[in-house]
């Protein structure tokens, strides 16, 4: 959390190749929970708030912002391919999906359908609930 209250988490190994506890279940492009989605004044369907609107934008400002700066968050992150970190354990691949993420060859108008779309595919999708039940279930919190 930082000091204005915003909470920030990213999950550099998820993001880069392995999946929590080595399990590839969850499939969604990130998680957008009911939770979340409640919280911004939508629901399960994505009904359009001034919020969820809002949160809309600011994916597709922060995706346009990453990309710009590409060759630099490569660069940064081919670095540490040697750490060992788990996060690097598929190669080169990893730095090469890193680099398809970015999607350098789209426009940027097709980045925002881009980023739209991942965010619809993300909307309280039903392998990251089974996944958080599991979660809550394996942790004693059910």
């Amino acid at each position: 959390m930082d000091e204005e209250g915003h909470i920030i988490h990213i999950d550099f190994g998820f993001m880069l190749s392995n999946s929590p506890g080595g399990v590839n279940f969850e499939s969604a492009p990130f998680k957008l929970t009911r939770e979340l989605l409640e919280v911004m004044d939508s629901d399960a369907e994505g009904v359009p708030s001034e919020f969820f609107d809002y949160f809309k934008v600011l994916c597709i400002q922060g995706f346009l912002t990453c990309r710009k700066h590409a060759e630099r968050i490569i660069l940064l992150v081919e670095m540490l391919q040697d750490s060992g970190f788990p996060c690097f354990k598929g190669g080169p691949r990893t730095i090469q999906n890193l680099r398809k993420r970015f999607h350098l060859s789209l426009t940027e108008e097709q980045c925002v359908s881009l980023v739209l779309s991942l965010i619809s595919s993300s909307l309280d999708a039903w392998r990251t609930r089974q996944y958080d039940y599991y979660q809550k279930v394996l942790n004693g919190i059910l």
